[in-house]
């Protein structure tokens, strides 16, 4: 399956400017790189004003994740709603674009932060 319309998209919509082809290349060669980031330096990817934010999504919708080495999976929300609040680090991208959750990965005392947009 071609994820590289529903990334783009989703780059478009929520990554910085600034970072949006890093984060195109990185998604298709260096996955391991960008979840790096995810998990530890997600500044870099997302405006500030998206931490903490909220996603409106049905647990039956299609979704991306983003959550191994291994690059992006197609899967479901419900999927993705069972690790929400875990602090394992990921990423999830709506079909479409249009809404994202992302976790930091906690480590020992501090908390997972997220970062979220869309509907």
């Amino acid at each position: 399956m071609d994820h590289q319309p529903i990334l783009e998209a989703f780059a478009a919509a929520f990554v910085r400017p600034a970072f949006r082809d890093r984060f195109i290349h990185e998604a298709a060669r260096r996955p391991e790189k960008l979840l790096a980031r995810v998990c530890h330096d997600p500044d870099l990817l997302f405006e500030a004003s998206l931490a903490k934010g909220q996603c409106t999504y049905e647990l039956s919708e299609a979704c991306l994740i983003l959550s191994s080495p291994k690059g992006f999976r197609a899967s479901s929300w419900a999927e993705a709603h069972r690790a929400m609040g875990l602090g394992d680090g990921f990423l999830v991208i709506g079909n479409g674009g249009g809404k994202f959750y992302a976790e930091t990965e906690a480590t020992k005392g501090v908390p997972s932060v997220t970062f979220a947009g869309g509907s």
